[in-house]
């Protein structure tokens, strides 16, 4: 998600995809049974959920939700908010004008969070971003060392810049940001990765293109665009980083502390959309297209992608290993902030216990549950 250095660093309080459990839905699924379990019966809106999510790739397990009556059928009204930036939804939270941000990152959050911001994270979106980095035909970029000596175009505090640095930090490759913070290196070095900053992903692009950058990573759904300014993928992050951590849901401390039943429905609407779209994913490139102003081919291009992992669980292992990578490269000072206080994966492992008990037959809920022990650490309520 597009994100400059400024606004990660300095946007105030007061101004406010794992891979997904493929599992055989089977004949236990939320869908084809919703109407004889106990939470599949017909409820009013009992709960009001104002949500915002990106207006570039939209939020399909509220798409799929709203279109199938999930949402209903659990009691919650979710009020799409569209808004395109993470300083747009961290300002528009810490005015109460929305209660959940959906779509912006893992590292918008975490930065707000190390500044002060009272935001808890509780739930997800997708765990790995379709992100990768792009060069011309003739570059050659077979592994994350390739890069030693190159220039890399990024949005600043955006999934595949993090994932990036953390890629390097760990394999020992220096590198150097701002022109002035090093990494594993020093001035004068030469064999270092450089990253330069762009504000938006087409930019990256178009830098390539003009060899102002070697190589290029952007945001979700710009392979169309890189392939008519005669540009390729080059490398993937998820592949060298696994659940490096993309978008989270969060919102404000207090919200999550005095919602715990709202943001229950929330999760639960949203973990049957999810079982839906394993097997329904042409279904859900037309209803992105319906929602957001995208073609169907560039819906198809991050829907559709092994490298686009969409799913609800908090991740919060993920999410701490990316805060520690943070901190560790320099992108966040964390003071006395105690992480473990802004997650809370219990509301999410409730919901799903829910649905097992609902469904019994579910094998997806089933397998939810197993991912779920696997890449969480329960950490309650704050």
């Amino acid at each position: 998600m597009e994100f400059s250095r400024r606004d990660f660093l300095k946007v105030s309080g007061a101004a406010g995809a794992a891979v997904a459990v493929a599992g055989l839905t089977g004949c236990g699924s939320s869908e084809e049974k919703k109407d004889s379990a106990s939470g599949g019966a017909d409820k009013e809106a009992k709960y009001t959920v104002r949500l915002a999510y990106q207006t570039t790739s939209g939020q399909v397990f509220q798409f799929i939700a709203e279109k199938h009556g999930f949402n209903k059928e659990e009691g919650v009204k979710v009020e799409g908010v569209p808004l395109g930036s993470v300083p747009d939804a961290v300002s528009a939270l810490s005015a109460g004008k929305i209660d959940v941000a959906s779509t912006y990152g893992t590292g918008g959050p975490l930065g707000q969070i190390a500044n002060g911001q009272p935001f808890t994270i509780f739930g997800g979106y997708m765990i790995i971003g379709e992100t990768p980095v792009y060069g011309k035909p003739e570059s050659t970029l077979n592994s994350p060392e390739d890069l030693k000596g190159k220039k890399l175009g990024i949005t600043r505090g955006g999934t595949c810049d993090i994932a990036m640095k953390g890629i390097l930090y760990d394999k020992g490759i220096g590198f150097v940001y701002d022109g002035s913070t090093y990494v594993g290196c020093k001035e004068g070095d030469t064999d270092i990765v450089t990253f330069i900053d762009y504000k938006k992903g087409t930019e990256v692009l178009e830098a390539i293109a003009k060899g102002e950058v070697d190589f290029g990573g952007t945001p979700t759904g710009h392979q169309l665009l890189a392939k008519d300014r005669g540009l390729e993928v080059k490398l993937w992050p998820d592949e060298y980083w696994p659940n490096h951590s993309c978008c989270r849901m969060f919102a404000k401390d207090d919200y999550v502390a005095n919602n715990p039943d709202a943001i229950k429905a929330l999760l639960r609407s949203y973990l049957r959309a999810e079982e839906y779209m394993q097997d329904h994913k042409d279904e859900v490139v037309g209803l992105v297209v319906e929602n957001i102003d995208v073609t169907k081919e560039t819906a198809e291009t991050f829907v559709k992608s092994p490298h686009m992992k969409y799913d609800t669980d908090p991740f919060t292992n993920s999410v701490s290993k990316m805060w520690d990578k943070m901190v560790a490269f320099k992108y966040l000072e964390k003071g006395d902030v105690d992480l473990n206080k802004h997650l809370n994966d219990k509301i999410y492992e409730e919901a799903l216990n829910s649905l097992i008990k609902d469904y019994p037959n579910s094998d997806f809920f089933k397998g939810k549950l197993t991912q779920f022990k696997e890449n969480n650490t329960v950490l309650g309520d704050i």
